[in-house]
């Protein structure tokens, strides 16, 4: 699949998404709806964390290594994300367009439900995943875009 298709894809996925989210939230409650937000994300981080380690077998991956599989985990679903930092206890993604967040919006969440959502999903995922790779990292959001056309920075860094 062409990379423009795999990022309509997926912000179609998550366009749906978003707007069954809306619904929960209205139904349930913003902090439950949240809640299931968080724990559905950390199922999913589980999961993508056993079919890595399945690739890699007993190996634990190294800071290098793990930045090389979630940046591919990136562009498979259609996040151009680059490296825009790599020292020798972090890695920091530099990620531009994202059809996550194009999907919330689509879905009809607006800029601070879209943020909330992913405030509180990419490190409910990637810490999951990460806890399973190599515990000895953690996932943190760093920077939001605070308009559709900035990128977000997420950095993977060894445990303080």
């Amino acid at each position: 699949m062409l990379r423009e298709e795999v990022y309509q894809a997926t912000k179609k996925v998550f366009g749906l998404y978003g707007a069954l989210f809306d619904l929960v939230a209205r139904e349930v409650g913003m902090e439950k709806a949240l809640a299931l937000h968080v724990e559905a994300h950390e199922r999913l981080g589980i999961t993508a964390g056993k079919l890595i380690q399945e690739k890699l077998g007993k190996e634990k991956p190294d800071l290098q290594r793990l930045g090389g599989i979630l940046q591919e985990s990136n562009l498979s679903i259609g996040i151009e994300s680059e490296l825009a930092g790599v020292t020798p206890t972090s890695i920091v993604f530099r990620n531009l367009r994202c059809p996550l967040y194009d999907g919330y919006r689509m879905g009809g969440l607006d800029d601070k439900k879209a943020e909330t959502l992913c405030q509180r999903g990419a490190p409910a995922k990637l810490g999951s995943t990460l806890k399973l790779l190599n515990p000895d990292t953690k996932y943190r959001l760093q920077y939001y875009r605070k308009k559709p056309d900035e990128p977000c920075e997420e950095v993977i860094g060894l445990a303080q």
